[in-house]
């Protein structure tokens, strides 16, 4: 009986330890599978409404209209230099979440990457959030909204360009804040900036683009420009509703001839616009464009660009290669230094 009974006793301690083992096991298993395929430690996202007394009220925002699930490493690389440059500050990026029906929707062997690089940005870089949205909807209570509902802007032959314009105008005048497009390479802060847009020195006299736009809520130049683009609309013309129309609402709303640079603009209700010179955005306008993208960087280029805010970088997205030793390259390397680096290994910059 005792020999029995010490068997048992065994038995039961034997039973207890392979619990034990059994236990540990599947704890070790959760932990594995808590991490990411590249073995780096799952983080949790902290919601941005949580986060935000650590910013500075500086709200900075992108939009990506084309309803593709994840950002290009170029475009990645305008989200992560903002938020690098001004890490008290909120960055959001709106993207469409509905495709549009014409788009390709040809993968390639750089959307793993260019996912990758997206998630990182939601992940990793504290002062980024990513909604994914109807983004025609913000158009609703401004005066674009009955001229989206017509019908008219689903016209455009260029829709992607045509509702990015009309968007960026809507969220600023409800929201304010800075719009910056996807092929800004910020590098320097932007709170300075307020109700302002930049020149450029391109042939061109008094042209604004529109590819930078600093604003208050609510400001009556951008309600102006709302109803202004209604009447510039022309579904074959891209620019129509982007600078053309910003330059023509701001030389009628501040009854202007002309838009010197550096000038502090009165305008209609009280208002007023700051000018600000070509090197403050586009140091290199579009018709310099190649200078991004030549084997070598010629100084000259260079210390016109490194004193801005930010560098728009033209024909980003066209697919034309960036060499190592490019213009291009070295801000990226500077100023989206993750990005960059990623992608490179990968070959998808």
């Amino acid at each position: 009986m005792r020999v029995a009974g010490a068997i048992s006793k065994l038995k039961i301690q034997q039973l207890f330890l392979a619990l034990i083992i059994l236990t540990l096991g599947v704890m070790t298993l959760l932990l594995i599978s808590s991490r990411h395929d590249d073995g780096t430690e799952r983080e949790s996202v902290t919601p941005l409404h949580e986060r935000i007394g650590k910013f500075n009220g500086l709200n900075i925002f992108f939009i990506e209209t084309s309803g593709r699930s994840c950002l290009t490493a170029r475009q990645a690389c305008g989200v992560e230099s903002a938020a690098r440059a001004n890490p008290h500050a909120s960055v959001t990026l709106y993207m469409e979440k509905t495709p549009i029906a014409n788009l390709s929707r040809n993968k390639s062997d750089k959307d793993g990457v260019n996912c990758a690089i997206t998630k990182f940005l939601l992940r990793r870089i504290e002062n980024v959030r990513i909604l994914r949205q109807s983004l025609l909807d913000h158009l609703e209570g401004t005066p674009l909204w009955e001229f989206y509902r017509s019908g008219l802007l689903n016209k455009s032959t260029t829709p992607l360009v045509h509702r990015s314009d009309a968007i960026r105008v809507a969220l600023l005048w409800k929201n304010g804040g800075i719009y910056l497009d996807l092929d800004c390479i910020v590098m320097r802060s932007l709170d300075s900036l307020n109700n302002t847009v930049g020149t450029v020195r391109d042939f061109i006299p008094n042209w604004i683009e529109n590819g930078v736009m600093a604003f208050s809520a609510g400001h009556p130049f951008l309600h102006f420009l709302m109803k202004s683009m209604i009447l510039a609309f022309r579904p074959d013309n891209y620019l129509s509703l982007g600078p053309s129309a910003v330059t023509e609402a701001i030389l009628d709303f501040c009854d202007r001839d002309d838009l010197p640079p550096s000038t502090l603009l009165f305008c209609s209700r009280n208002s007023s616009l700051f000018i600000q010179p070509p090197d403050a955005f586009y140091a290199i306008g579009s018709g310099r464009a190649d200078v991004f993208y030549q084997l070598k960087t010629d100084l000259a280029d260079w210390n016109k660009v490194k004193h801005s805010f930010l560098s728009h970088i033209y024909d980003s997205g066209s697919g034309r290669p960036v060499p190592p030793t490019s213009l291009y390259a070295q801000l990226a390397r500077d100023y989206c230094p993750f990005t960059y680096r990623t992608s490179e290994i990968n070959g998808s910059f």
